[in-house]
């Protein structure tokens, strides 16, 4: 398996060869003709490279994809360039140091979205310098799905019809009246206790398109003990939308999280069944959204303790319809994140992913981006704006004013905040400091708004 990690935005060198390889020294990414046409017919459907003759440039699109024996890894490039411990080295340099941090650093941010159903803690275990991110998923899987199995099963009931010559549940006496010639024979009705249910196939389908993509013999070995503990249910495929129907109790909402990993398989995979070979495998998604559901994830949950002393107790919601831009119900205006402190203050938070320009006086903020706020604050009636940025190495702290003419023609001053966090920390060592210059960018002074 040839693992390469890219970065969005930028480009490398390609050409096509017998198979795939890549050589560091020229930076030239060698795939097969096969490969190339699979990625070209994936990228119609999700434009996540720009290909040229000579050279492919990552979108905004973060994640994998694995094409046969080729996975390209596509990594947030500010995470990769913005660590405390490499701040003047070179884009290789980083690679070669830190690619478990920017890996750990993702999928913390992932998981904290909601993206993947993994906790921060799981993935510490199964991190490495040689593990792919697809790699990381399946070690977390096949632990989780082995350990739960071994003390718990997942049985369903269904009902029964059948003729027995012997008495079992309750009996069909319409039907037995109707063949009295066959007396020996009596027709019941009962239920059978089964592990065959959507909810087990859906575990075990995606142990086995696990089988099939891991390079791993721990991981292969622990997904093998796993199907054969349900080695009553038929592994088949399962449908993404089968998956949905699953429906969770207290009984079995242990296989939750596992059951949304599984589904990330099956939706990312596509499988030749006569063979039995995985042809590909995606999870991509736009780093715009996995930084704001990053951020909301944080300001969501209160065990995280990023809201200042004067927002304690608010009311956070994340992608909150406040209202329509027009009467006709067109054009939703949905921020980010809004929070509504107990005293009634009403504060928006947007995220914007893209670095700042402190050399510039408006520092690079988009004037599209300040009429979408301006829209925001003034519909919803908020007592201040905050713009949140990722930062390379300077926090920015800036306050600007929006001013709005009331009914009765008062102004209403409305503070704009611009504010930056850095994604470079290494998460896993410094996630307290991280947490903590994130709770000091959402600190905004409300006594004068």
């Amino acid at each position: 398996m040839t693992v390469v990690d890219l970065f969005e935005f930028t480009p490398i060198n390609y050409t096509v060869g017998k198979k795939a390889e890549f050589d560091k020294d020229s930076k030239t990414l060698t795939f097969t003709e096969d490969q190339l046409s699979k990625l070209e017919k994936l990228n119609e459907k999700i434009g996540f490279l720009e290909i040229s003759r000579k050279t492919i440039k990552p979108k905004n699109l973060v994640g994998v994809v694995q094409v046969g024996d080729l996975t390209l890894q596509i990594f947030p490039k500010l995470v990769s360039l913005t660590s405390p411990r490499n701040r003047n080295g070179t884009e290789d340099e980083y690679k070669k140091s830190s690619k478990e941090t920017i890996m750990g650093n993702l999928i913390r941010m992932l998981a904290v979205g909601g993206e993947i159903p993994v906790k921060p803690s799981e993935v510490a275990g199964v991190l490495s310098e040689k593990a792919s991110f697809p790699e990381v998923l399946i070690s977390i899987y096949s632990q989780k799905l082995l350990e739960i199995l071994r003390y718990h099963r997942h049985y369903t009931y269904r009902t029964i019809e059948e003729d027995l010559n012997h008495v079992k549940g309750q009996i069909n006496f319409a039907s037995y009246a109707s063949q009295w010639h066959r007396r020996h024979v009596i027709p019941v009705r009962y239920n059978d206790r089964t592990m065959d249910n959507i909810l087990n196939r859906t575990l075990k389908y995606g142990a086995y398109l696990m089988t099939r993509l891991t390079q791993s013999r721990e991981n292969y070995l622990r997904l093998k003990s796993a199907m054969e503990i349900l080695e009553g249910v038929p592994t088949v495929p399962v449908s993404v939308h089968e998956t949905y129907r699953i429906h969770f109790n207290r009984l079995n909402v242990v296989f939750k999280p596992l059951v949304e990993i599984a589904r990330m398989f099956i939706s990312g995979t596509t499988v030749r069944l006569q063979m039995g070979r995985v042809e590909t495998f995606t999870f991509l998604v736009p780093m715009e959204k996995v930084f704001e559901k990053f951020i909301a994830g944080l300001l969501i949950d209160d065990s995280y303790d990023v809201l200042p002393e004067n927002l304690k107790g608010s009311t956070v919601r994340s992608q909150y319809h406040i209202g329509n831009l027009l009467v006709e119900g067109k054009f939703q205006l949905i921020p980010d994140i809004t929070i509504q402190t107990p005293g009634g203050r009403r504060i928006i938070v947007d995220t914007k992913y893209k670095l700042l320009n402190s050399e510039d006086p408006k520092l690079g903020v988009s004037q599209s981006d300040v009429y979408q706020m301006y829209a925001y604050a003034s519909y919803w009636s908020a007592d201040a704006v905050i713009l949140l940025y990722p930062t390379l190495l300077e926090r920015v702290n800036m306050r600007w004013h929006f001013e709005f003419s009331g009914k009765d023609g008062s102004k209403k001053r409305v503070p704009l905040f611009i504010r930056s966090v850095n994604l470079g920390h290494d998460f896993k060592q410094e996630w307290q400091v991280f947490l903590r210059e994130l709770r000091e960018a959402l600190s905004i002074d409300l006594s004068t708004t």
